[in-house]
């Protein structure tokens, strides 16, 4: 069952917002939308998270062990 859920945007807003989801290849923009709420129900990661990520490619890049690719492709031939 679907429920309807109101809220309020400028023009602009609305305008960009439908113009974004056009772009993006959604018939409607509550597609868009629904597509954006799922996006944020994945697990995102935390700030700290984030910075002991940054941390260690800090620590990879020193080290000479990052690779440096041109697409995803590259990473296969490793």
């Amino acid at each position: 069952m679907r429920t309807s859920m109101s809220f309020n945007l400028s023009k602009k807003e609305a305008r960009k917002t439908r113009t974004l989801a056009r772009q993006r290849g959604f018939s409607t923009t509550s597609d868009y939308l629904r597509f954006l709420i799922a996006q944020d129900d994945v697990a995102l990661i935390s700030e700290h998270e984030l910075v002991v990520r940054a941390k260690e490619v800090d620590k990879l890049h020193a080290q000479g062990k990052l690779l440096r690719a041109k697409s995803i492709a590259d990473f296969r031939k490793k």
